[in-house]
């Protein structure tokens, strides 16, 4: 991350950066592990659970929709 910042909504814009720079499956998969582990910080930061699950769903239909166009060349 460019500024070190610690705010949940930057850092999720900066997964959502990460997500979208996948070029391959692999990369989605630990992708997948970066977003699991910054909900974890999040449950541990004792942030709003509506907001964690928000986020969290945010990012994993981001990671569905990834998945599915490199399947997508994949198969082209």
């Amino acid at each position: 991350m460019e500024n070190r910042s610690t705010h949940y909504g930057d850092v999720k814009k900066w997964i959502e950066k990460v997500i979208d720079s996948c070029e391959t499956y692999q990369q989605t998969l630990t992708a997948k592990v970066l977003t699991y582990n910054f909900e974890k910080q999040m449950y541990g930061n004792k942030i709003n659970r509506s907001l964690i699950w928000s986020i969290s769903e945010s990012l994993r239909l981001s990671l569905k929709f990834k998945r599915d166009e490199l399947m997508k060349r994949k198969n082209i």
